[in-house]
């Protein structure tokens, strides 16, 4: 993706914000144990999650990141923190500690991982940083009481819009002026949102036509170019949830050689993630990434053809006995739930039922327990599971 390709790489090369990179910098420098967590506040693409990746790279610091939404318990957070924070390297050399997303830990849901945080940044001796979206949320107020907040704010439209041209320029395109426009005012300070928007060169176009679920699918995986891809998308009827299922349904469903497939799936399990995050967290500004990720990444997976749409894969008598709480299957529900960050109902009931299809394949279950680090009994259980979803 161009927002990638464009991403700063160097802090000097970040646009706009340069109080607050210079404070966190600041901050960093002046850090010993006792001291103030920087909490980075701001709507998304203003550079948070950049400045404090180009920091650590450029000054050879070991960044641990995590994400705050992900990991919404004490027990959570224990288990993924605990040891870095009171640990240096053999030479003293200290790591930096990065929370995304702490506005995520929403409700009565955080289970004392609040008051963890907090009690960490006070005792733990390696610099703890924070970003979040919403300077109004109840938690982020709170987290404020120990932290240095940094304020980042979207930059100007004319900003925006000199970093699109230099985008335009080197590659190699013409963007009409009021389309240009159209984006800059669409992005809303939103760097990450308007390269992607050129890129798909329609992003603000209205939907104009109405299809069905199916006619959408075959439109986007037909597609000649990236502007009809994401119309296509932009059109397809129902919820965007049901748009990533079709897709990984029609996927599946498909002769694709492994190797695609993989791709396709790994596309698509990253498109679910970040509904994920938008479900739990209620941000539904991040609707206008999933579009733009599946007309850029999945179609040119997808580009060599080999795909129709295709719904409910599985048969319904699978998925009933899929819901059934027997051991193995919760036990395995929960492993795959915090490989994928999501919920071990969600992964039991939408991802579990086609996995198993999967799993009929030898090597795909051996690659699947390796990367979940699950040992031998694992795989006599999804092998029945694969007989048993074959037969169903």
């Amino acid at each position: 993706m161009w927002s990638e390709r464009y991403r700063p790489r160097s802090i000097e090369a970040m646009v706009g914000n340069e109080e607050a990179r210079l404070r966190f910098v600041e901050w960093y420098r002046r850090w010993k144990v006792g001291s103030r967590a920087a909490l980075l506040i701001g709507p998304p693409g203003t550079g948070k999650t950049t400045l404090v990746h180009l920091f650590a790279a450029k000054n050879g610091i070991n960044l641990v990141e995590l994400n705050a939404s992900d990991a919404r318990t004490r027990e959570a957070l224990e288990r993924r923190m605990g040891e870095v924070m009171n640990s240096t390297s053999l030479y003293g050399e200290r790591s930096l500690i990065f929370l995304d997303e702490v506005d995520g830990l929403a409700g009565r849901t955080d289970y004392g991982a609040l008051e963890f945080i907090k009690e960490a940044v006070k005792t733990t001796h390696n610099p703890i940083v924070m970003a979040a979206n919403d300077p109004d949320s109840e938690k982020v107020r709170k987290l404020s009481d120990v932290s240095l907040v940094l304020p980042f704010k979207p930059p100007p439209p004319r900003e925006v819009e000199m970093y699109l041209r230099m985008v335009a320029e080197k590659e190699t395109i013409e963007v009409e002026e009021e389309k240009l426009k159209e984006i800059v005012v669409a992005a809303n300070g939103d760097m990450r949102y308007a390269i992607n928007a050129m890129q798909s060169r329609s992003s603000v176009t209205q939907k104009d036509v109405e299809l069905t679920a199916a006619q959408a699918i075959n439109s986007f995986l037909e597609a000649p170019g990236l502007d009809s891809a994401y119309r296509a998308l932009r059109n397809y009827p129902g919820q965007p949830r049901e748009k990533v299922r079709d897709l990984f349904s029609s996927v599946l469903r498909s002769r694709l050689a492994s190797e695609r497939m993989r791709a396709a799936i790994e596309v698509l399990s990253r498109a679910d993630v970040l509904m994920g995050r938008i479900m739990r967290g209620q941000d539904w500004r991040l609707l206008r990434y999933l579009d733009t990720l599946l007309a850029t990444e999945l179609r040119e997976v997808l580009a060599g053809g080999g795909v129709q749409f295709s719904q409910d894969g599985v048969p319904w008598n699978l998925q009933i006995r899929i819901w059934n709480d027997s051991k193995k299957v919760k036990e395995f529900s929960e492993a795959y739930a915090r490989r994928m960050h999501t919920s071990r109902r969600g992964a039991a009931v939408e991802d579990l039922p086609y996995l198993f299809v999967m799993c009929g394949s030898k090597k795909f279950r051996s690659e699947l327990l390796k990367s979940m680090s699950l040992e031998e009994p694992f795989e006599k259980f999804l092998s029945k599971e694969a007989q048993a979803a074959r037969a169903g």
